[in-house]
């Protein structure tokens, strides 16, 4: 499928490929140019983009690890049933490196990933490559997505800032918002072994209050990993950021701890405005 819904950062003018050349160019009245990478992707996050933007490389490295060894496997199965409910065209945004994105291209015609961070965005795009499957991969906000408006069936928004407004301009009629967040009891083993006190995670505050909530369901289990998988997790998390040397030492030491993953996704459903 061409992914035909793309717009200008600049102008906001559609974007189609410039004939003969990997790169992307807008029919506004001053033309936009793009180059696409030799990964595949391109950046459409507009003046003022830091490169240093989104998640820092080792954090992205951690979460490629971590990810690839299938431990968050159901959540992205049951994200991909949720997809393939509407199919057509989905967003991802906030992709990361396009772990969940990947479910959602078995089960959409095309999928669009957006992350501020050009590590994550990259090795989405050399994947998607690889797979030859129908992901487009781009740097861009979530706040400002370069998108048609409503050219999207769903939005996924995976532990990535729930953008209410933009999502509601890029959705379809009756497209719905897929949102992914942690439960209360999630990664609780690893957090007991940081911290002296374990605090919940409480419910985000920024779940949609103009869309109809049309599903809640949670996704929980436990697994044993071992030192490679604890060391993983926990360098792709933000405990990472916030833990003391020595309560992270300890926690490398172990050979192996039974951890809690716990999820709750919410499926939001754009409503019809009056």
């Amino acid at each position: 499928m061409d992914f035909n819904a793309l717009i200008c950062p600049v102008c906001r003018a559609a974007l189609c490929p410039e004939e003969g050349k990997r790169s992307l160019v807008c029919g506004g009245i001053k033309k936009h140019t793009f180059d696409v990478s030799r990964a595949g992707h391109v950046n459409l996050a507009g003046g003022g983009y830091d490169p240093n933007s989104g998640d820092p490389a080792d954090m992205v490295r951690a979460r490629i690890a971590f990810l690839e060894e299938g431990w968050f496997l159901p959540l992205a199965e049951f994200i991909g049933e949720k997809v393939a409910e509407r199919g057509g065209v989905c967003v991802d945004a906030g992709c990361g490196n396009g772990y969940y994105s990947e479910f959602a291209a078995m089960n959409a015609d095309a999928v669009y990933a957006f992350d501020l961070s050009k590590h994550a965005v990259e090795y989405g795009a050399k994947k998607a490559k690889r797979l030859n499957n129908n992901c487009l991969f781009a740097v861009s906000s979530v706040y400002r997505l370069p998108l048609m408006e409503e050219s999207a069936d769903s939005v996924l928004s995976v532990f990535a800032p729930v953008a209410e407004e933009e999502f509601l301009r890029v959705l379809k009629k009756n497209g719905r918002l897929i949102i992914a967040a942690a439960a209360p009891d999630h990664l609780h083993q690893m957090k007991a072994r940081l911290y002296d006190t374990v605090t919940e995670n409480g419910e985000r505050g920024d779940l949609p209050k103009s869309m109809a909530l049309a599903e809640k369901k949670r996704v929980s289990y436990v697994r044993t990993l071992d030192k490679n998988a604890i060391a993983a997790l926990y360098n792709m998390t933000p405990y990472s950021r916030r833990t003391s040397k020595e309560a992270a030492e300890a926690l490398f030491a172990l050979e192996k701890l039974d951890i809690t993953f716990s999820f709750d996704v919410y499926v939001y459903e754009k409503k019809e405005q009056i």
